[in-house]
C-alpha cells in the first residue's frame, strides 16, 4: 500500500495494509480515532512532513505489525491511551527531526522484539512507559533533542547498545543499559555533563564503556563511580569533575583531554593531553603513559604554565607543543610543566614552540621543566629587513626575560609578515620621493636649451650662423621663400635687439610618478612616489656670453610602499640660482637649489588590533648639478647635437622624529634617528634639436638621451622601538638602480615678440624603476 496525503488532506479511520507492506508519506492529517492510524502488516515506511499530524485517540499511530518501522517524522506522531507512538514487533529506524514530536500514552518509540535506531532532534515522549524502548541488542540512538518517559526514558535490553548525547540533550527519566552498553558524548558544539549521573545507581545505568566522540567539547563536570574504561575518540573532553574512579582514560588520536579535574590511570596514546581551562592543572591519581604518536599540549603566560601532577608513574614520550595563553611569555625562567613519583628515567621526544620562539626541556628528579627563549631572528627564510627587526627584538625580550604583553602578538599568525609591519619601511619613502622632486627642479634651472636660453650668445656669430639654434637652414639644401624672408626678419630682430635685451622671466608647471620595484633579499617593497610643483624664475645677461637666474617653487609630493606597509606626504618649497656660459658653440651651465618640506607619514600596524601611526617632522635638502657640451650641426640635415656631460648630487637631511598613535596603542610606534643621505650622479649623453621657421615665429624640437650613474642608492633609515629603549635596527626601502637609461623630448614655440611656450617629457628606465615626468614652460625676454 503507498498512500500521499498532501497539505491539507485529512484521512479517518486509519489506513490498513492487511498484507504487505505500508509506504505513506503525509503533509496533511491521518487520524486512527479508535484504531490505529497507519497500520501494515509487514513494514511502515512514513516520511511525515513538517505541519503533517498522524494521531490515533487511544491505539498506536504507526504500527509494524510483522516487520520494521522506518519513520521519517518533522511533523507530529502521537498515540493515546495505553498506545504506542511508534511500534515495530522487529526493528524501528527513527529519524525526528528539529520542531517534530513523537509521544505515546504509553511509549514513544518501541521495538517489542528487535533493536531501534533512533536520531532525534525533537521530542520524544512515552507518559506511562518508555520514551524509547528496544526489546534486543545492538540499538542505538542519538539524542540532541529532548526524551522522556514514564518508566524510564529510554530502556535497552541485551548487550551492544549505543547511546550518544549530543549538545542540546536533555533526557527527563533514567536510561536502562543492559550491563554491556557504550555510553557517548558525541555531536557538534559545546555542553556539559555531570558524571556522576552515570553509574550502577545513577540515572544512566547499565553502561561499561564511555567514549568521547565527534567534534564536540564536553566539559565533565561532578564525581563520578563510572568504573569502566573512558576513550577519548574525537574533539576535547574537559574534566573540571573528577572521573577518577574510571578504570583506564585512552586519549587516542583525534582526541584532546583537558580540564582542571582528576582523572585515573591514563594513556595518551596518539591523542593530546591539554591541562587546564586555559591555563591550569589536571591531576592523574594513578599512572601516566605518552606513547610517541602523542603530544603533551602546555599553554603558557608570563606567570604561570599549564601543568600535570601525576601521584604515581610517568612514562614520556612524544611531542611537548607549547603555545601563548594571552600573548604574554616569559623566556630563560624554567616553567614547571609535570611532576610525577617517578619518571623511570623516561623524556620527552621533541619541543614543538611557536614561530619565533625556541623551547628546551629539563628534568630535575621527577619534574619536567620547560625553558623558552625568544629565536625571532632562527626563523628560516627571513630577508635583510625582517631579520634586522627580529635580532633586537629577541635581545630586548631575551634581556628583559619576558615579553611585554602589548608584543605577544608578534609571535602570532604570519610571524614574518607581523616582523615586515613592524620595521616601518614607510620611513624610507620620503628619501627617493625627495631626490625626484630636487633632481626636477635643478634640471628644471639648467637646461641649456630651455626656451629662450640659447638666445643668451645672440650677438655670436659662431653660434648664431647657421650652426646656432636659432637657425632652421637644413644644411646646404636652397631654403624656399618663405623661409628667406622668415630667416631675414627674425635675423635682423635678433640683431637689433642685440646685448640690449638682458631680462627674462619665466613660469613653468612640473611634475611626475615613479615607481621603484621592491628586492626580496632585502626585503623591502615596491614604492611608488608622485611629486608635482610650480616654479616661477628671472635671468639677466651680465654678458653677451653669461646669464643668471633664480628661481622659486612650491608643490608637494606624496609616496606609497605596497602591501599596506604606510603612505606619507610633504608640502614642499624650493628656491634655487643658476648660471649659464657659452664659449662659441660650447657651453657649460651649473645651478644650487635648497629645498623645505613638510612631511607626514601614515601607517597601520595590524599585529596586536589596528595601530594607526603617524608621524610629521620638517626636513631640508640640497641639489645641484654641473653640465657641459658642445654642439655640432649635421650639415646635411639641419640637426643638432650636443653630446654633454653632467654630475649632480642632492643632499637629503633628515631629522630625529617619532611616531605617535592616533589610533589604538602605540606599542609598534618608531622613533626615527636623524640622518643626512647624499645622492651622487654623473650622466653621459647627448641632446639634439631641430627648428622650423613660421611666418614669426619659430618651432624647435628637441631630444635627450643619456646614461645616468648613481653612486649612492641606499635608501635606509635607522629607527628605535619607543617602548623598548634600546632596540634599534636598520630597514631598507626600495632602491633605484645605479644605471639607468634617460630620455626627453621637448616642443618649443618663440615669437619675435619675446614670448616662448614649452613643453617636455622625460622619461628615466632602469631594470626596476619606471620615472615619468613632465614640465611646461612660459618665457618672456625683453
Amino acid at each position: 500500500m503507498t498512500i500521499a496525503n498532501g497539505a491539507g488532506g485529512s484521512l479517518s479511520g486509519g489506513l490498513v495494509a492487511n498484507a504487505g507492506s505500508a509506504s505513506v508519506t503525509n503533509l496533511g492529517t491521518i487520524a486512527g480515532l479508535n484504531n490505529t492510524a497507519i497500520l501494515a502488516f509487514t513494514d511502515v515506511n512514513v516520511t511525515n512532513g513538517v505541519g503533517g499530524q498522524i494521531t490515533s485517540l487511544i491505539n498506536n499511530a504507526i504500527y509494524a505489525n510483522h516487520g520494521v518501522a522506518t519513520i521519517a517524522n518533522s511533523g507530529t506522531i502521537s498515540a493515546g491511551g495505553s498506545g504506542y507512538a511508534i511500534r515495530a514487533e522487529t526493528s524501528a529506524v527513527v529519524t525526528n527531526y528539529i520542531g517534530a514530536q513523537i509521544s505515546g500514552g504509553d511509549t514513544g518509540v518501541r521495538a517489542s522484539a528487535g533493536s531501534v535506531s533512533v536520531i532525534n532532534y525533537g521530542a520524544i515522549s512515552g507518559l506511562a512507559g518508555n520514551g524509547i524502548y528496544a526489546g534486543t541488542g545492538g540499538s542505538s540512538v542519538f539524542n540532541a533533542g529532548t526524551i522522556s518517559g514514564g518508566t524510564a526514558a529510554i530502556q535497552f535490553a541485551g548487550s551492544g547498545n549505543v547511546l550518544t548525547l549530543a549538545p542540546g540533550s536533555i533526557i527527563t527519566g533514567n536510561v536502562l543499559g543492559g550491563g554491556s552498553d557504550t555510553f557517548q558524548l558525541g555531536g557538534s558544539g559545546a555542553a556539559t555533563f555531570d558524571v556522576s549521573a552515570l553509574g550502577a545507581a545513577a540515572q544512566y545505568q547499565g553502561f561499561s564503556s564511555f567514549n568521547k566522540v565527534n567534534d564536540s567539547i564536553w566539559t565533565l563536570t561532578g564525581t563520578g563511580s563510572f568504573a569502566g574504561d573512558i576513550h577519548v575518540d574525537g574533539g576535547a573532553l574537559i574534566v573540571n569533575g573528577n572521573i577518577a574512579s574510571a578504570n583506564n582514560l585512552v586519549v587516542n588520536a583525534g582526541g584532546i583531554l583537558g580540564g582542571i579535574g582528576t582523572v585515573g590511570n591514563t594513556v595518551v596514546s596518539g591523542g593530546i593531553l591539554s591541562p587546564g581551562n586555559s591555563i591550569g592543572t589536571i591531576a592523574v591519581q594513578g599512572s601516566l603513559v605518552f606513547t610517541a604518536a602523542s603530544a603533551y599540549l602546555v599553554q603558557v603566560s608570563s606567570s604561570a604554565s599549564d601543568l600535570t601532577n601525576v601521584t604515581g608513574a610517568a612514562t614520556l614520550a612524544g611531542t611537548v607543543r607549547v603555545a601563548l595563553a594571552d600573548g604574554t611569555v616569559r623566556f630563560n625562567s624554567p616553567y614547571t610543566i609535570l611532576s610525577a613519583a617517578t619518571l623511570n628515567g623516561s623524556r620527552f621526544d621533541s619541543v614543538a614552540t611557536p614561530t619565533g620562539i625556541s623551547g628546551s626541556l629539563t628534568y630535575s628528579g621527577n619534574t619536567v621543566q620547560l625553558v623558552l627563549g625568544s629565536g625571532l631572528a632562527q626563523i628560516t627564510g627571513l630577508n635583510k629587513n625582517q631579520r634586522a627587526v627580529a635580532t633586537v627584538l629577541d635581545h630586548a625580550f631575551n634581556s628583559f626575560g619576558s615579553v611585554p604583553a602589548a608584543y605577544g602578538g608578534i609571535f602570532s599568525g604570519n610571524v614574518p609578515a607581523n616582523l615586515t609591519q613592524a620595521s616601518g619601511e614607510v620611513a624610507t619613502g620620503s628619501q627617493q620621493a625627495t631626490f625626484d622632486v630636487m633632481s626636477l627642479f635643478v634640471n628644471l634651472l639648467t637646461d641649456p636649451l630651455a626656451a629662450g636660453r640659447d638666445r643668451i650668445a645672440s650677438t655670436a656669430t659662431s653660434f648664431q650662423d647657421e650652426g646656432t639654434v636659432d637657425s632652421y637652414a637644413s644644411g646646404g639644401r636652397r631654403r624656399s621663400g618663405s623661409e628667406r624672408d622668415a630667416y631675414t626678419m627674425i635675423t635682423k630682430a635678433t640683431a637689433a635687439a642685440g646685448f640690449d635685451q638682458r631680462w627674462q622671466v619665466w613660469g613653468a608647471g612640473f611634475g611626475g610618478s615613479q615607481t621603484t620595484d621592491g628586492n626580496a633579499a632585502q626585503g623591502s617593497n615596491a614604492a611608488t612616489s608622485r611629486i608635482g610643483g610650480a616654479a616661477v624664475g628671472a635671468a639677466y645677461r651680465i654678458s653677451p656670453f653669461t646669464q643668471i637666474g633664480f628661481a622659486l617653487a612650491g608643490g608637494g609630493t606624496n609616496f606609497v610602499v605596497a602591501n599596506g606597509l604606510g603612505s606619507g606626504r610633504s608640502d614642499l618649497f624650493q628656491a634655487g640660482a643658476n648660471v649659464l656660459h657659452t664659449a662659441g658653440a660650447a657651453y657649460v651651465s651649473a645651478a644650487l637649489a635648497y629645498g623645505w618640506q613638510d612631511v607626514t607619514t601614515n601607517r597601520t600596524v595590524a599585529i596586536a588590533g589596528a595601530d594607526q601611526l603617524r608621524a610629521q617632522f620638517n626636513a631640508n635638502a640640497w641639489a645641484g648639478r654641473l653640465e657641459g657640451g658642445y654642439r655640432f650641426v649635421n650639415p646635411w640635415g639641419g640637426v643638432g647635437v650636443t653630446p654633454y656631460a653632467a654630475a649632480q648630487f642632492t643632499s637629503f637631511e633628515l631629522p630625529n622624529y617619532a611616531e605617535q598613535a592616533v589610533g589604538g596603542t602605540n606599542t609598534f610606534a618608531l622613533a626615527y634617528a636623524a640622518k643626512n643621505v647624499t645622492s651622487p650622479r654623473s650622466e653621459l649623453g647627448f641632446r639634439t634639436d631641430r627648428s622650423f621657421a613660421w611666418s614669426s615665429s619659430i618651432l624647435t624640437l628637441r631630444s635627450r638621451f643619456g646614461w645616468a650613474h648613481d653612486y649612492n642608492t641606499d635608501r635606509s633609515i635607522a629607527a628605535t622601538f619607543q617602548t623598548l629603549p634600546g632596540a634599534s635596527f636598520v630597514v631598507g626601502g626600495a632602491a633605484p638602480a645605479r644605471d639607468a637609461a634617460l630620455t626627453s623630448a621637448t616642443a618649443e614655440m618663440r615669437w619675435l615678440n619675446g614670448f616662448s611656450l614649452a613643453a617636455t617629457f622625460e622619461g628615466e628606465f632602469s631594470s626596476v624603476t619606471s620615472s615619468f615626468a613632465g614640465k611646461g614652460l612660459a618665457r618672456y625676454t625683453w
